[in-house]
């Protein structure tokens, strides 16, 4: 399949998946949050999946025909990310800033998922071909490094907002940690 092919299909199963997630959210019992959580995971999921794509092209050269998909997970990433704390501020806290406040005052979870948010913003923002030759391939690429830094903190968020320690952040922390040792080891 056509790596162009490949990116709207992926899009659109994501953006189906997406919306059956939202819809069974709607019906449960606490709708604010678990459409919170619902986006909050999924996010997790595209971001990590933005950082496979360089260790997997280096073992299996064939697969980095399909680079630009990367762009494409990690502002869906970035989408739920930003509806994740919209979901928040709106559903959760209708906007009651002093209340919002309290919650955050002690809970390094929300935190880091603030900070992990902010450092994805210039990403998103850059993530096209026109910012690329504006900022020049070294400005861009030095941006875009940020990814390694936004990531874990999405993630420490992730483990830290669930209330008992479960499996599945707890395996996508290890994936990242094989990812940014691998990282480290081919660093040119």
């Amino acid at each position: 399949m056509r790596p162009k092919r490949l990116i709207l299909a992926i899009n659109l199963v994501i953006l189906l998946l997406l919306l059956g997630q939202m819809l069974a959210a709607i019906q449960a019992s606490d709708m604010a949050s678990e459409l919170r959580d619902t986006s909050g995971r999924w996010a997790s999921y595209l971001l990590l999946a933005t950082m496979l794509f360089t260790p997997l092209g280096y073992y299996r050269p064939v697969l980095r025909r399909y680079l630009p998909l990367r762009r494409h997970l990690g502002l869906w990433g970035f989408a739920l990310a930003m509806m994740h704390l919209l979901i928040w501020v709106t559903l959760e806290f209708g906007f009651a800033w002093a209340l919002m406040w309290q919650e955050m005052d002690g809970n390094l979870f929300i935190w880091l998922g603030l900070v992990a948010l902010l450092l994805l913003v210039p990403l998103a923002l850059t993530s096209n071909t026109r910012a690329m030759r504006k900022l020049g391939y070294r400005n861009w690429q030095a941006w875009h490094s940020l990814t390694y830094v936004a990531v874990p903190l999405a993630l420490g968020h992730y483990l830290l907002a669930q209330k008992v320690v479960t499996a599945e952040p707890v395996l996508l922390l290890v994936v990242l940690v094989m990812v940014l040792v691998w990282r480290y080891r081919h660093a040119h």
